[in-house]
């Protein structure tokens, strides 16, 4: 069963994270739609500022590192301003050193994937007032927002790592819209030459033609 955070509940749910550490980490893991052991073996040299991405190249999963297990999973994902910028923040505060783990635990090791769920995840959410929800749904909530926007299924393909743009419509198809009306408007528009702007416009003024 998916679940996912509407815009409304991730800001609210972010705003409920005190600790920077991990506000960073369920922001990445929110406008990202990285798995959480692609998250958790996210290292430094995986971050590109310059070009605002981050590359998967590893995830730590029950206690050890693995490589990506297809060649879809290794990819790099754009990042969005915010994420850059609390990355780059985080970077400073926790003195982040190449080859080091970008969310390490205390000692500098991988963390504890079920202790950050139990102490941090969860709470948030409850402080929130947001119903208990898996950490994967987090990445489900990063492919549904890109799809509510109507972006190519191609691209959503490729940044969560699915190996075909088949296996993201198979596992998302129930959430895309059965409508369009901004489509069938740009249709209008390349055939008539701008009636169907003039009809997006009235639209807007909330002149709207019935029949």
């Amino acid at each position: 069963m998916i679940s996912v955070l509407t815009p409304g509940q991730i800001r609210n749910f972010l705003e409920a994270v005190t600790d920077q550490k991990y506000k960073t980490l369920f922001l990445t893991a929110i406008m990202t739609g990285a798995r959480q052991g692609e998250i958790l073996g996210l290292k430094w040299p995986d971050v590109d500022f310059s070009k605002k991405q981050i590359s998967i190249a590893r995830t730590f999963n029950m206690g050890r590192f693995f490589t990506p297990k297809t060649k879809g999973s290794a990819r790099r994902i754009d990042l969005v301003p915010t994420a850059v910028k609390a990355l780059a923040e985080w970077k400073l505060a926790s003195g982040g050193k190449d080859g080091a783990l970008v969310f390490p635990n205390e000692a500098g090791e991988p963390m504890n994937y079920s202790n950050m769920v139990q102490r941090h995840y969860r709470r948030a959410l409850k402080d929130a007032g947001i119903p208990q929800i898996r950490f994967h749904d987090l990445r489900h909530t990063y492919a549904s927002l890109l799809l509510s926007q109507g972006e190519n299924i191609k691209y959503i393909q490729t940044q969560l790592g699915h190996s075909s743009p088949t296996v993201t419509l198979n596992v998302y198809s129930h959430l895309m819209k059965s409508e369009n009306q901004e489509a069938v408007c740009r249709l209008e528009n390349a055939i008539f030459e701008g009636t169907g702007h003039k009809m997006v416009t009235k639209e807007e003024k909330g002149l709207t033609v019935n029949g």
